[in-house]
């Protein structure tokens, strides 16, 4: 009986030496968080001085003969970019890649069948990892020789600025 009053007093004693166990609470599915996306700088034509509409994403200019549109999305899905900006995929289109302001750059061209006959686009992609920043032109087939210079010019005036 001894032996019994000195185990239970000793469980008595030793039940108030627990040791605390803290728990933290993380998230195991945290988002990362995007970078801003940086200004797209362009000197535009002069036929080209306000924007004909303006969305979330970007603004359209019409100019003498063609339309120009500069737009940014979120990066990850090269082709979905370019079948949103051209309607063909990226395996469809010929591409070239090269840098430009310090991140990828990527360039092409198309034809299609419009509503009101055959046109031609011109499509620039720099990305940045984060975001898709765009230029895409498009003109009626029989006008594009002779918006080709001035669409070179405008695509070798583009610069990225931090925002």
């Amino acid at each position: 009986m001894k032996k019994l009053l000195l185990v239970l007093a000793l469980m008595i004693l030793l039940s108030g030496c627990a040791e605390d166990v803290f728990e933290t609470i993380g998230d195991p599915n945290d988002i990362a968080v995007m970078a801003t996306p940086a200004t797209v700088l362009v000197e535009l034509p002069s036929s080209a001085a306000s924007p004909v509409m303006e969305g979330a994403s970007g603004k359209l200019y019409f100019c003498d003969g063609y339309e120009l549109m500069i737009e940014t999305f979120d990066a990850g899905d090269l082709d979905g970019t370019l079948r949103n900006l051209t309607g063909f995929s990226k395996d469809d289109l010929q591409l070239m890649e090269t840098k430009r302001c310090g991140v990828s750059c990527y360039e092409g061209t198309w034809s299609a069948a419009g509503d009101t006959g055959d046109q031609v686009g011109r499509v620039m992609v720099l990305n940045d990892g984060n975001y898709h920043y765009c230029i895409s032109f498009i003109t009626a087939a029989d006008n594009a020789a002779s918006c080709a210079v001035e669409w070179q010019s405008v695509l070798d005036s583009i610069a990225l600025a931090e925002s």
